[in-house]
């Protein structure tokens, strides 16, 4: 495990990096262009795009594509391990192109089934939009294989700084076209950043041996054990892209700038994902599937509970931090030009209840990369499937009392039920699987959480300038958890500490 707070230091230090330009990016697009219909508009375009990549099942693929990779190269079979990867590369290729060209030709129609609510110029720029987006979806499958492919030699490095890539691409887009072409700008932005990260990447698997050749095997035993593992999404995919079709065609019906508040609140809770939870799991996976395919239990549980506690002890306070402070972060990373106090106002909403799914968030997708390590796909579609039904029906129910804060807290609340399904079902397969609750971090991070919220709580009471209260309390605050878990002797102190020594 130390090596993997190693490598998940490395991707917080890079994520850090990446969302400094990140946040640089939103501001861009807070100010030129704020919070309305033009937004709205490119956000469901973006999203959408992002929804057919799922339809193709891309992370499907991705998912159990890798303990067969690592199989393969666990017993010295690079040749076949290779060859594995550029079939599947190649057959999910022609059939995204294939997809591409059915999408363009029917943009409209899909536009209106995905976003009845929008109308007039607003469904316009979207149709437009979409059609600018499309090839971003076969170049980001590209990536995410690629990455992961460089995650099963333990190559971490490379696929950390594509975080640097996608948003200097974006704003570089920003500032030479937004003039001239305007919201499209951002569009091409996220084209040409898929592009510049699916160029450094091919770069870094030549380095590690590929040799790209066209050839499709569709007979090939390899192909066969994949297709075996992944046919179960099959019979998932409308259901769980459901929520998200559900999700779209709601916001898509309220008042202009919904979307894009709730895009704004996601951009806070994604940086904290990024670089408090994805850098955990992603370079837990590849361990947690070599521990597999040696039906080594004591270390996957072992390896499991490290980083439910680890995530537990990042995310806790972070949580009671947003909670408190959320008027004075979304103003001061977004208000400024074409943002309004408003649009402010609405996103600060959007950001309370997006955040409190944080922890759950982590330890679903924990025991989750657990199940798919296992290679049980069919129970993770089952979790996947039942999370789903449970997020279509808090939408309907949320939505009509809370508006569009109705969609944030039941995103937040999904979480809590895959997380517990996976749980029950990782218990079959890893004994004892319920002592990694058992353990005095949990209890300390507990206290030390509300000793923090109250230390924020005090310094907004002394009428200090919003600015001033924001970095104030924030310094003060994490100074005292981290100094206070460390007198207390907290293990996951000593594992922060080894992050940021490398």
């Amino acid at each position: 495990m130390e090596s993997v707070y190693k490598s998940s230091g490395l991707i917080g230090i890079t994520a850090a990096g990446g969302a400094i330009f990140g946040f640089f990016l939103q501001l861009l697009v807070a100010y030129y262009f704020g919070a309305g219909a033009s937004t709205d508009a490119f956000f469901m375009a973006q999203s959408t795009s992002e929804l057919l990549g799922k339809l193709l099942m891309g992370g499907s693929i991705t998912a159990v594509f890798i303990p067969l990779f690592i199989h393969r190269l666990a017993r010295g079979k690079t040749d076949e391990a290779w060859n594995l990867s550029l079939n599947i590369v190649n057959i999910m290729a022609c059939a995204y192109i294939a997809f591409i060209a059915g999408i363009w030709l029917f943009a409209g129609t899909f536009v209106h089934i995905i976003a009845p609510g929008f109308i007039g110029e607003t469904y316009e720029l979207t149709v437009s939009l979409l059609k600018v987006l499309l090839p971003s979806f076969l170049f980001l499958f590209l990536v995410e294989f690629a990455t992961s492919i460089l995650h099963s030699f333990k190559d971490f490095t490379l696929p950390a700084l594509l975080r640097l890539a996608q948003p200097i691409v974006s704003i570089i887009s920003i500032l030479v076209l937004v003039r001239s072409v305007g919201i499209y700008a951002l569009a091409i932005g996220v084209v040409l950043g898929s592009m510049v990260q699916l160029s450094i990447l091919v770069w870094g698997l030549i380095r590690r041996g590929m040799r790209y050749r066209f050839f499709v095997r569709l007979q090939d035993q390899g192909l066969q054990s994949v297709l075996r593992l992944v046919y179960p999404f099959i019979f998932s995919i409308l259901m769980t892209q459901g929520a998200g079709i559900v999700y779209r065609m709601l916001v898509s019906t309220m008042e202009d700038g919904s979307l894009s508040a709730l895009k704004y609140a996601e951009k806070i809770t994604q940086l904290i994902t990024i670089i408090f939870l994805n850098s955990v799991t992603l370079v837990m996976y590849p361990l947690l599937s070599e521990k597999a395919s040696l039906q080594d239990v004591p270390g996957m549980r072992s390896t499991i509970a490290s980083a439910i506690r680890l995530v537990v002890f990042s995310t806790l306070p972070i949580i009671l931090a947003v909670a408190l402070l959320r008027e004075d972060i979304v103003s001061f990373l977004y208000q400024r030009g074409s943002f309004s106090a408003q649009d402010a106002t609405y996103t600060s909403i959007a950001l309370i209840y997006l955040v409190l799914g944080l922890t759950t968030n982590g330890i679903s997708s924990i025991f989750g990369h657990t199940v798919l390590a296992l290679q049980k796909t069919k129970a993770a579609v089952a979790v996947t499937i039942a999370s789903q039904v449970v997020a279509i029906v808090l939408f309907i129910i949320l939505t009509p009392r809370m508006g569009f804060a109705g969609l944030a807290l039941a995103s937040s609340l999904v979480p809590l039920s895959s997380a517990f399904l996976y749980f029950m079902y990782s218990t079959r397969f890893i004994s004892s699987l319920h002592t990694i609750f058992f353990h005095a971090t949990y209890i300390k991070t507990i206290v030390l959480s509300i000793i923090s919220s109250l230390i924020i709580f005090g310094i907004m009471q002394l009428g200090l300038s919003d600015v001033a209260t924001l970095f104030i309390s924030l310094g003060v605050s994490a100074g005292a958890y981290l100094g206070l878990a460390r007198l207390w002797h907290i293990e996951e102190m000593q594992y922060i500490t080894n992050i940021f020594r490398i």
